[in-house]
């Protein structure tokens, strides 16, 4: 290697299992240098890489269900290794040596971010993708409004929209699903959830503006042949999930995925008469085949969701006839999705590889808010071709390719109409430079869209490790989406708010930097991992949802001034003793807009939060008991003055406090739950303004700052049939 010292190696590779005529991937195998704390996961392709702390050294793969391998190394290898682990027959008794974190701080990859696992995503309530962020202090998720269900997320104190939400690196949440997509997919379906802060690669997409957030699903061929979950709370929602997996052949796998929810219970706790949960039905179906060869493997997939959604007013008999018209919400959504990827190493060069993604998506909706219509119609689609190529030695690496995205987009609101069809032609290419301990990754993107115009991305990663577990990071680039302006803002659509679109909206654009620090030590006889993270993102182009300059209207115009986000975050993991883990963390946001002329705070956007979260876990793995605090500063709240003086607000938002618990028992292939959210029974209130005349002026059911549902209990199970060994 040139004389590099070796505490700066990486050594990278993969973990894949032996069977009768070749080997399978290994999803998220241990990887350690024996005689060290230095260790890593692999991530559901079996791919790792691992700092090397000197040479000799002897690097171990483990796995459940396949016994330890062991690679002796004299010096630094000269290009990428590869882990057989021979499957076990008969399993003996097994000492646990070290808990696998649920949430895991990575000093490895070169973007900051961190992982939620399975684990991690057990401790949520149930049961779909916006519940699984509630022991995360980097996403916050909260209701959109207090009367249809819809969920929000933000990140790095904007809203979600600008961070790209994928699953397997396939866009998911765009178009009308950017408002009620987070209730759409299924938490049991998720392996795991890839968190990265800041501009992502250009090889992921153009979007990434904030961050990514990148789902991993079951794979056919590693998940268990049946998997049954069970829920069910006080409030009365119901969800079942049922997980079938085949092997049909030595190559070809199969699994499906069936999900149901149902709510049918009227509750009305805080006497407003409104619904306090929307009463709901849903099917989520889900069948993929994966098929995996010699130095290829490939996905197909096909998924189907029905969500109908019912809020508004409580049911009472006196309502019954057109004299004393009821506010009602009803929505519904219908999509399909179709999705296939796969790759291949040239036979003649196996530093080569290509890979190609592609999906399409039919999504219709159907909205009623009061005396309101809202439907939308959508067919998109995207392709990728990407060709990737390992150089000198396996250290530095290339990735070059071509994408197309396509989306016929149509909305109606009342009686405006908003629609748009976009192509988007785009190339891009990525170099990961390894100097020792320092790691340079650029890359650029070029994306031609036929509605808006040319879009040039540069991006850049940097990472220097200061020692084998403590790296620091810096990133920059920018980023840009086109906005939807109604479904976007779907919350405002349940107020007697008018909206208002003052011009044609430009593509949205910005540029984000930031740095971060991840350091892992040893202190106390304790292992602690430890974060600390500074990003800003500044907009050249925003299309501003503007609630200030009138109680009585919602206004969308292009940014005329300055809006940024700065946030700063401070993570701590520790092993306080081997069964229980604490996890704590402190985030401070500075987000501000231009409104009407005026820099204002963003609404809703608290600049404090804190989350302690402490975890048990025995040592035989029988029984586990999770709480979780939180805590979210002030907020400021739009201006509302224009209403008359009984529906005033505050200019902010109280500080308030939430606390979560679960405790699980593992009887063998058995698992049962119980737990309880919001323990302490805070709830904002009011939650509507002027919920006695839903048809009058000052109606507004978006000011949303806090919890709408009270003291929570629920219980469940879950059952598993292992793979026969």
């Amino acid at each position: 290697m040139g004389g590099l010292p070796a505490v700066a190696q990486e050594v990278s590779g993969t973990v894949r299992g032996r069977k009768a005529d070749g080997s399978v991937v290994v999803p998220f195998g241990n990887v350690n240098w024996a005689g060290t704390t230095i260790s890593t996961t692999a991530d559901d392709a079996g791919r790792f890489s691992i700092a090397a702390p000197s040479w000799p050294g002897r690097l171990i793969a483990s796995a459940t269900g396949y016994s330890n391998d062991t690679l002796v190394f004299t010096e630094a290898p000269s290009g990428a290794v590869a882990f057989v682990l021979e499957p076990v027959i008969e399993l003996g008794a097994a000492r646990i040596i070290e808990r696998v974190q649920g949430t895991l701080l990575d000093t490895r990859s070169t973007v900051n971010g961190e992982r939620i696992g399975q684990k991690e995503l057990k401790r949520a309530a149930c049961c779909d993708l916006s519940e699984s962020f509630e022991t995360n202090a980097t996403v916050d998720v909260s209701y959109a409004d207090a009367v249809s269900g819809t969920k929000a997320i933000k990140m790095l104190g904007l809203d979600g929209k600008y961070a790209l939400i994928s699953v397997e690196n396939i866009p998911f949440l765009r178009g009308l699903s950017s408002s009620y997509g987070l209730t759409l997919l299924p938490g049991p379906w998720i392996l795991g959830i890839n968190v990265s802060k800041g501009t992502g690669p250009v090889v992921n997409g153009y979007s990434s503006m904030t961050g990514q957030i990148d789902l991993s699903l079951l794979q056919p061929s590693s998940a268990e042949p049946l998997f049954v979950n069970l829920y069910g709370n006080a409030q009365g929602r119901y969800e079942a999930n049922v997980h079938s997996a085949q092997r049909l052949d030595t190559a070809w796998h199969n699994l499906l995925m069936v999900h149901a929810n149902f709510n049918e219970t009227e509750l009305d706790n805080n006497k407003d008469g409104f619904l306090d949960n929307v009463l709901n039905k849903r099917i989520n179906i889900l069948d993929r085949v994966e098929y995996q060869g010699d130095g290829s493997d490939a996905h197909v997939g096909v998924r189907y969701v029905f969500d109908e959604r019912r809020g508004g007013q409580v049911s009472r008999d006196e309502d019954v006839g057109p004299a004393i018209p009821r506010y009602r919400v009803g929505i519904t959504n219908e999509l399909i999705d179709v999705f296939a990827k796969g790759g291949f190493v040239f036979k003649n060069n196996a530093t080569r590889s290509i890979g190609l993604i592609g999906n399409y998506r039919q999504h219709t909706l159907d909205a009623q808010f009061g005396n309101r219509d809202h439907t939308g119609l959508e067919h998109s689609g995207s392709f990728s071709a990407i060709f990737q190529q390992l150089l000198r030695d396996g250290n530095d690496q290339v990735k070059a390719g071509l994408t197309f995205n396509y989306a016929d987009f149509t909305e109606q609101y009342i009686d405006s109409t908003f629609g748009r069809t976009e192509r988007i032609p785009g190339a891009f290419a990525e170099h990961t430079l390894k100097r020792g301990s320092f790691t340079a990754v650029s890359g650029l993107r070029f994306d031609m869209n036929d509605h808006y115009g040319n879009f040039l991305s540069p991006r850049l990663h940097l990472k220097y490790d200061l020692g084998p577990l403590t790296a620091l990071r810096a990133s920059a680039g920018s980023g840009w989406r086109s906005a939807n302006p109604y479904v976007e803002n779907a919350s405002a659509l349940a107020s007697s708010r008018t909206v208002i679109v003052e011009e044609d909206l430009r593509a949205e654009r910005s540029w984000n930097v930031g740095v971060a620090l991840t350091h892992k030590f040893k202190w106390m006889q304790r292992k602690w991992a430890f974060n600390v993270d500074a990003y800003r993102t500044e907009f050249t182009d925003q299309a501003v949802a503007d609630m200030d300059a009138s109680a009585h209207e919602l206004r969308l115009y292009n940014l005329r001034g300055t809006s940024y986000a700065t946030t700063v975050q401070t993570d701590l993991q520790v092993e306080l003793i081997r069964p229980l883990q604490l996890k704590v963390a402190y985030r401070w946001y500075d987000a501000r807009t231009t409104y009407s002329g005026r820099l204002l705070s963003r609404p809703f956007v608290p600049e404090h939060r804190a989350m302690a979260d402490l975890a048990f876990t025995s040592p035989d793995e029988k029984w586990r008991f999770d709480i979780t605090l939180n805590w979210f500063g002030t907020s400021r709240l739009p201006d509302l003055s224009d209403n008359t003086s009984a529906h005033h607000f505050s200019e902010h938002a109280p500080d308030y406090t939430l606390l979560h618990a679960q405790l699980s028992r593992v009887l063998g292939a058995l698992e049962l739950y119980l737990g309880c959210e919001n323990i302490t029974d805070f709830m904002q209130h009011p939650q509507i303004i002027a919920p006695e005349q839903p048809f009058g002026p000052d109606f507004d059911a978006s000011i949303i700052w806090g919890p709408t549902n009270g003291r929570m209990f629920y219980g469940g199970l879950r059952y598993t049939l292992k793979k026969k060994k």
